[in-house]
């Protein structure tokens, strides 16, 4: 999964949390995409398994897309502690880059740094 494939699962679910159905105009809204980009990247997740639109207009992520978020999330949290260890820097502030460390990485890596199975 790419970082902009996770930074779309991760708006589902905050739209999901915050209002309980989710509709491509929520997630363009959210992340400030024009809507035709939002529409293909999100048929490339309901293509790839990680989303389905429920009655063609609700978007909800499938188990396959809830394990891949969590584990990325999981890792996430874990590049953020690092950077902030050695850099000095606020959370928030390398959030942005730990997404990206955490989709780069192979999952040998994610293991070793997290040593636990990050798929």
């Amino acid at each position: 999964m790419t970082a902009a494939e996770y930074r779309y699962l991760q708006a589902i679910e905050q739209i999901k949390r915050e209002k309980g159905k989710v509709i491509m105009s929520d997630i363009a809204a959210k992340l400030t995409y024009a809507r035709a980009s939002v529409y293909k990247k999100l048929l490339s997740l309901e293509q790839q398994g990680y989303i389905v639109k429920d009655d063609g207009k609700h978007i909800s992520v499938t188990k396959k897309g809830e394990l891949e978020y969590e584990t990325l999330s999981k890792f996430t949290k874990t590049c953020a502690d690092i950077l902030v260890q050695h850099t000095g820097l606020d959370k928030k502030l390398v959030m942005h880059d730990a997404v990206n460390m955490a989709c780069v990485l192979s999952s040998r890596c994610r293991t070793a740094l997290c040593g636990e199975n990050s798929n």
